[in-house]
């Protein structure tokens, strides 16, 4: 089956944030519900004690990141009370954080880099354009991704 792409370079980001969420939800799969809500260092933040609390906080920061852009656009938006408990959820709940991401841009597919980069997006710890918020928040997968695969080396989750 052929893959479909997304248009544009909003659609590009789009299909890498896809891709980078696929990879973290395939290793969620494999980590069973006791693993994923255990505590596995207490002397850490708590969004990161646990491979559920990692899970919500790349759920809140994802709705976050789209709803920055939404607020310089004049679009609606929601502030989710999300609570999850077991692995599948979790990825269930990522995947609807992807799609109200997929909504925010539903508009801007042909967005030309030009305007994309005069987008200015600011936030509470830095300015973006649309381009570098939306490759933050994919970075932030991959890097929190990464965090989750040396837990379960160090700790012989699998």
């Amino acid at each position: 089956m052929e893959k479909l792409y997304r248009k544009g370079a909003i659609g590009a980001l789009t299909d890498e944030y896809e891709k980078a969420l696929n990879e973290l939800k395939n290793l969620l799969l494999q980590i069973p519900d006791n693993k994923f809500e255990k505590i596995y260092n207490e002397k850490t933040d708590i969004e990161f004690q646990s491979i559920r609390n990692i899970v919500l906080h790349i759920i809140n920061s994802g709705y976050g990141y789209a709803n920055h852009i939404r607020k310089r656009f004049g679009n609606s938006y929601v502030v989710p009370k999300i609570e999850i408990v077991k692995t599948e959820h979790g990825i269930l709940k990522l995947d609807e954080m992807f799609e109200y991401t997929v909504e925010t841009f539903e508009d801007k597919w042909q967005l030309t880099y030009k305007e994309l980069m005069n987008t200015i997006i600011k936030t509470s710890w830095t300015t973006y354009d649309l381009e570098a918020i939306t490759e933050h928040a994919i970075v932030h997968i991959l890097r929190h991704r990464l965090q989750i695969e040396k837990m379960i080396v160090k700790h012989g989750i699998l």
